[in-house]
């Protein structure tokens, strides 16, 4: 950066335009990350981990408590200096209902958590079967259901089973965590589609849910946006706030979305505020306003998973 340059950053950030900011979210396209939807395998692994937003993938910072954002500001004496601050709705942002005894047909289950095929490869139980265990589908037959069933690795068929169910609303899928039989699973699935057999099943239902209310209120105190965590990145973006002085916390992204980060920025905060304008102008994802409507997932625009979530 020239003389000229910073000369004139430091006129423009005086008069509340934040130039160095400006300019990085003009000239440097990939610190705007996409909020695409993951890819639907059968992998359980692979949905969103909302219930780990805000815990720290530091190692260096490993201890930090869920909801502990680091954030920068501008203090007594004129220093932008680091500072912690908890937020107790990161803990809350998930509600979790424990069903001992639930019940369900075979073609509800979506997916697995184990298995020796490699299950992000693949869309459906269908697939896999077809792929990979073949000869398990050959007999399409009552006898052939039969068969599959019997097989001792599937255990949420046996009572006493450490095998449970889980199902997360904002992904809308039902997954068998299961420690073996996947594959006579899928083919007794499959089979059972396809002879018009029902396979009624049961066992413990761990249920998910994004808080409302947890949401709702982080967005009353923040503008919430979502960078990419490059290095490079991060590092401008740092400059780019410290020379405009503006007051902003921030936090890790769950798996899948790792390589990102949340920008949290006050809404009592002037200087805060024209980043959060400027955020919004550049088409920077709108992370709170995304979870608020993911957390109306299953309402009046979800029927079809009522059933799960209307279980007291």
């Amino acid at each position: 950066m020239s003389f000229k340059q910073f000369v004139m950053d430091g006129f423009a950030e005086s008069f509340g335009r934040p130039a160095k900011l400006l300019r990085l979210l003009t000239e440097q396209s990939d610190i705007r990350v996409p909020l695409v939807e993951t890819d639907k395998s059968i992998a359980s692994e692979k949905v969103v981990r909302w219930h780990e937003f805000g815990v720290s993938t530091d190692i260096l910072l490993s201890r930090r408590k869920q909801g502990k954002l680091l954030g920068w500001r501008k203090k007594g004496g004129g220093y932008y200096n680091s500072f912690y601050l908890h937020r107790p709705e990161f803990e809350q942002l998930v509600t979790k209902i424990v069903i001992e005894r639930w019940q369900c047909e075979i073609q509800e289950v979506h997916g697995f958590s184990a298995s020796k095929s490699e299950l992000t490869k693949f869309s459906s139980m269908d697939e896999m079967v077809e792929c990979n265990s073949r000869e398990m589908i050959t007999d399409i037959s009552p006898q052939g259901l039969a068969k599959n069933l019997a097989h001792n690795e599937i255990r949420i068929m046996r009572p006493n089973t450490d095998d449970c169910f889980k199902y997360h609303r904002w992904d809308g899928r039902l997954f068998l965590i299961n420690s073996g039989g996947s594959h006579h699973f899928a083919a007794a699935k499959y089979i059972a589609l396809r002879i018009g057999a029902p396979v009624p099943l049961a066992g413990r239902l761990h249920s998910y849910a994004l808080n409302p209310d947890a949401i709702a209120s982080l967005r009353r105190d923040f503008d919430i946006f979502m960078i990419s965590d490059k290095p490079a990145i991060s590092v401008a973006f740092n400059e780019a706030m410290r020379s405009f002085e503006a007051t902003w916390l921030w936090t890790h992204l769950p798996r899948p979305y790792h390589k990102a980060r949340a920008i949290l920025l006050p809404k009592n905060e002037r200087r805060s505020q024209r980043v959060a304008q400027a955020f919004q102008e550049a088409a920077i994802v709108d992370l709170g306003a995304y979870l608020e409507g993911l957390s109306r997932t299953g309402d009046e625009n979800g029927r079809a998973d009522l059933r799960f979530i209307t279980i007291t």
